[in-house]
């Protein structure tokens, strides 16, 4: 199409208010070309609040399918590091399973106590807690304690924050003692309060020698790590 039938084309598109971008596209010429050609039309009030009202609007145009676009390759990325992570770590050996717990207590264990204790608000990282306890530290099921601990505003909702680190953790209800409460008002909101299951503490009894090995296995680690 000639270039000055491209030009009357674009003023008559400008006129029933079409967007420069969106002129251009149509037409196969440049931002730059439809603005020069139509900087002398004026639009009305109402185009101009349209124009604005697309700008952001995300299902308009392209908009949508290039955000959706750029989602799913994100999300698709996002999995496929996930896999290789997970492909990088496969299954434990005793030996990287006692590393790992080691860093583990190092990190969240309680060290000023006379007994073992760990503490965390994640289960998966008490799962494997548990598990090293079991595996490298000979630890039997019945000598471990649990202790919930959540804020006063759920106070009323301990048995089922109860329950729910007994069914992620598989360990016995009757293994639980009393929980505590911390007694402090919370000012931020949370989106998603029925989410919140407090922090699970583990003790075990009769572990002083333990505890003392545990404290040397991370001095190791400090002076070897």
């Amino acid at each position: 199409m000639a270039k000055s039938a491209l030009r009357l084309q674009a003023r008559e598109m400008r006129k029933e208010g079409l967007g420069i971008k969106t002129i251009a596209y149509k037409l196969t010429v440049s931002s730059s070309t439809v603005s020069l050609w139509c900087k002398d039309i004026q639009l009305s009030e109402q185009q101009i609040q349209t124009l604005e009202k697309r700008a952001h609007d995300p299902h308009y145009g392209r908009r949508l399918a290039y955000s959706q676009k750029q989602r799913k390759e994100k999300e698709e990325r996002i999995s496929s590091l996930l896999q290789n992570g997970i492909q990088d770590i496969g299954r434990l050996t005793d030996k990287e399973l006692f590393i790992a717990g080691i860093n583990l207590y190092w990190a969240e264990g309680f060290k000023k106590d006379n007994l073992v204790g760990f503490s965390n608000s994640d289960p998966a990282m008490i799962q494997v807690f548990l598990r090293w306890l079991n595996v490298c530290c000979e630890v039997s099921q019945d000598r471990i304690k649990a202790r919930v601990g959540v804020n006063e505003a759920y106070i009323k909702k301990v048995e089922k924050i109860e329950q729910y680190w007994s069914k992620q953790l598989h360990f016995p209800l009757e293994q639980f003692q009393k929980p505590y409460v911390q007694k402090v008002q919370w000012k931020k909101q949370y989106d998603h309060p029925d989410e919140y299951h407090g922090v699970l503490r583990i003790r075990v009894s009769k572990s002083t020698d333990l505890l003392r090995k545990i404290m040397g296995w991370i001095e190791g680690m400090k002076r070897n790590g």
